[in-house]
């Protein structure tokens, strides 16, 4: 079992209208991964609204895709507490079509952990993957102190 959590997207295809991220996750406990299409402009001005956060600002949300769908990828951030903590609800749905069974298409929820410093480092990575459309950008997180952060 792998004992570590993160949150990466790597681009694996692009054109000149938009690029494809394939999205992988783990906390610890649940893991997944899907392959979604986004624009340089869209997650570049989400990588921007990252900066300084959570210092700054209050709940930041990205997603592409469209949900019950092809594919769809959200990713919110907000704050856990006054520590700095801060928690990642992430949802993934499968690059499958449903127009014969919606039931084939799997579908994930959960939540990561994270440090204002793991947040820095995704943040400049994540501007610089949309800039190039090219590359990685990893978000890693933490093992919960407490199955109830508070």
């Amino acid at each position: 079992m792998d004992n570590k959590q993160y949150l990466i997207l790597e681009v694996i295809w692009k054109d000149e209208d938009m690029f494809e991220l394939k999205v992988n996750c783990n906390n610890g406990r649940y893991s997944g991964t899907t392959e979604v299409y986004d624009t340089k402009e869209s997650l570049l001005a989400f990588a921007n609204s990252l900066d300084g956060y959570p210092f700054q600002g209050g709940e930041l949300m990205h997603e592409c895709g469209k949900q019950d769908s092809y594919a769809f990828f959200k990713m919110r951030f907000y704050k856990i507490g006054v520590t700095g903590i801060v928690g990642v609800q992430i949802n993934l749905e499968e690059n499958v079509a449903t127009d014969y069974r919606e039931e084939e298409k799997d579908k994930l929820e959960m939540e990561l952990i994270v440090e204002p410093n793991a947040i820095n480092s995704f943040q400049k990575e994540l501007k610089k993957l949309a800039m190039i459309e090219s590359g990685l950008a990893i978000l890693n997180g933490i093992k919960p102190y407490t199955n109830n952060i508070k």
